[in-house]
């Protein structure tokens, strides 16, 4: 009896858990890529006018039958092949995009998808997000970067002294300092459980605690972009879904309505870190403005040096493979050690001393006081849970766009080896 009582016992702790977060768990499962039909969404809606991109004839897309040589994880074995029959040998629903000189020269749809298909794109909204925060500061509705995010968020005050040294680069750096562990797998007591599983985001907020003091470390988690996208709210007094639309939805001439997650109906506090449902023509449209800095046929959306800053090395990634910066990765493809910064300066006056087709970046101290040289190939990348890539490259005027139903295979390789063929 005595076990018996004790199982209801812990039973109903569970069950008293918010939002119901364990028979969230239970009937959905974990996060996917139609989530957008299970959790409330806001309308982000498109304008009367459509912008398309032109098409290259079938006849001459070369990427379609070109053998390359893919490593496959499922079969632990590399087999040559074309991207079209990669993408088919995955089994599961797929959408891919390469776009070259404003012009498709690549799209493949699979397992049931077409280009109208939409998705949840997860963490490629912390992209869109961070674009938006832009646009924002270009309006005035952000005074600046360096802002205390208690600016925005005064009640944050009261919750930790330390909110008040949060700036909101911190927020599009990833450097806020937060502890919050990033893990999607179901799990009712973590923080991102109740994030987005949860129905009350402010109050998940509230109860974030730090790990060190905002500046200091690179650290992924999504609470940081989930809080800049309350202040891109509380700022321009604006549900996310309408700044979105109005700013960027309807001026690029998007095909479709997108959608965005919400925590609950009662607080609609948008899902600003992975809450995106969109398309791959679309999601193209935003790759499109970041490689003509911000500009949009002639119209000014994004301040050119905000999208400069974006796609500029800023923050080393935890595993240095990448560099971060408001959102957006560049691949580190080579990196030299030098004794000081002059000596990394002298050595870069020399064009010749480069690898080939790479380009030096920038440079980022040490902690033994060493400049590192960063290396890269021109392409930033926007990336989501499920294998979602958002890709643009401007030193060849190249976007690429990949939507998934799974992380089968690393699509970012696929990308990169056409990126060589093109």
């Amino acid at each position: 009896m005595r076990k018996l009582i004790q199982a209801f016992a812990i039973l109903a702790c569970i069950m008293s858990l918010d939002s119901c977060i364990v028979y969230k768990g239970i009937k959905y499962g974990n996060a996917a890529v139609d989530d957008y039909t299970v959790f409330e969404q806001d309308t982000v809606y498109r304008g009367p006018r459509t912008f398309t991109f032109p098409e290259l004839p079938e006849t001459e897309r070369v990427l379609d039958t070109m053998k390359l040589n893919f490593y496959l994880a499922r079969l632990d074995s590399v087999c040559r092949m074309s991207i079209p029959e990669s993408m088919e040998s995955c089994g599961k629903p797929a959408a891919a995009l390469i776009i070259r000189n404003d012009t498709i020269v690549f799209e493949h749809y699979y397992g049931g998808w077409n280009k109208d298909s939409q998705s949840c794109i997860f963490s490629v909204t912390k992209t869109i997000t961070s674009m938006l925060c832009g646009i924002a500061l270009k309006e005035g509705y952000i005074k600046s970067l360096n802002d205390p995010v208690t600016d925005y968020i005064p009640e944050l005050q009261k919750e930790d002294p330390l909110f008040d040294s949060l700036r909101i680069e911190h927020l599009l750096d990833m450097t806020a300092g937060l502890k919050f562990k990033e893990n999607y797998s179901w799990n009712p007591f973590s923080k991102m459980a109740h994030l987005y599983m949860g129905n009350d985001a402010m109050k998940v907020v509230k109860s974030m605690k730090f790990s060190h003091k905002p500046g200091e470390y690179y650290h992924y988690d999504s609470m940081t972009t989930q809080i800049l996208g309350i202040i891109i709210e509380r700022a321009t007094g604006m549900p996310y879904a309408q700044y979105l639309s109005e700013k960027v939805w309807q001026p690029l001439g998007m095909e479709k309505n997108a959608l965005i997650g919400l925590d609950s109906r009662k607080h609609r506090v948008a899902k600003s870190y992975a809450g995106l449902t969109s398309n791959v023509r679309d999601l193209a449209k935003i790759g499109r403005l970041y490689l003509n800095a911000g500009n949009w046929n002639g119209t000014q959306i994004i301040d050119s040096a905000f999208v400069a800053r974006s796609l500029s090395p800023h923050v080393s990634g935890e595993k240095r493979r990448y560099t971060y910066s408001y959102s957006w990765y560049w691949g580190i493809m080579g990196e030299k050690s030098f004794s000081d910064t002059d000596s990394l300066k002298a050595y870069y006056q020399d064009p010749h001393n480069l690898p080939e087709n790479v380009t030096y970046c920038g440079w980022q101290r040490q902690e033994d006081d060493r400049a590192r040289a960063i290396l890269h190939q021109g392409g930033h990348w926007a990336f989501g849970l499920y294998g979602q890539v958002l890709y643009v490259n401007p030193c060849k005027n190249i976007i690429g766009v990949y939507l998934g139903a799974d992380r089968t295979e690393d699509f970012q390789n696929v990308f990169e080896k056409a990126m060589n063929a093109l």
